[in-house]
């Protein structure tokens, strides 16, 4: 219905797209059959009956037919095929990743470096606070030790103060006792 010459997993899907529902498709043969194998082309998001063809360099947008018609005028300067586009792209991936800088060293490389040093750095502070609380923790923890030795010293102190004076009278208090209870028992 539409003459689209399509892959295997577009074929499938072409006859499920609300705008191409109704097209039947055919398997092509002989030396068609060469053509459905090229790369899949992308359908407009907002045309979908339309192939994305063009770039805007500009406002970083792939373009359909009908889109190409309402971008903006000053942008035509700034239109490239979906190729040129595509070459473009992978010789800016291609300079990233070999050609590098001026020291020969490319610029992942640099990054990846950057990376490896931020992350010793945290290490070495992860490891300078961890000390830093460890070293707060352990004087916490002494002192509180000492204050412990010093509370349990002054129980003691309260104990031999107040309690040998109590047990004094409680003798002298049960020798009283004893002492009226043997009287009664001899009168």
């Amino acid at each position: 219905d539409c003459s689209a010459q399509l892959c295997s997993g577009h074929a499938e899907l072409h006859p499920r797209s609300r705008a191409t529902y109704k097209h039947k498709v055919d398997k092509l043969s002989g030396d068609a059959a060469h053509l459905a194998t090229r790369e899949p082309i992308a359908l407009c998001p907002i045309h979908p009956a339309h192939d994305l063809r063009s770039f805007c360099t500009e406002c970083n947008t792939l373009l359909c037919r009908q889109c190409e018609a309402t971008h903006p005028a000053e942008h035509n300067q700034q239109l490239l095929s979906i190729g040129d586009a595509s070459a473009r792209a992978k010789a800016a991936v291609n300079k990233m990743l070999g050609t590098g800088t001026e020291d020969g060293e490319s610029q992942l490389d640099v990054a990846f470096e950057e990376v490896v040093q931020a992350i010793q750095s945290l290490h070495t502070q992860t490891e300078e606070v961890s000390a830093e609380v460890k070293e707060y923790f352990d004087g916490l923890v002494a002192g509180l030790r000492k204050r412990e030795t010093q509370v349990l010293d002054d129980l003691d102190q309260l104990r031999t103060k107040n309690i040998l004076p109590l047990e004094a009278r409680r003798s002298r208090f049960g020798a009283l006792i004893s002492a009226s209870s043997n009287a009664k028992r001899c009168v």
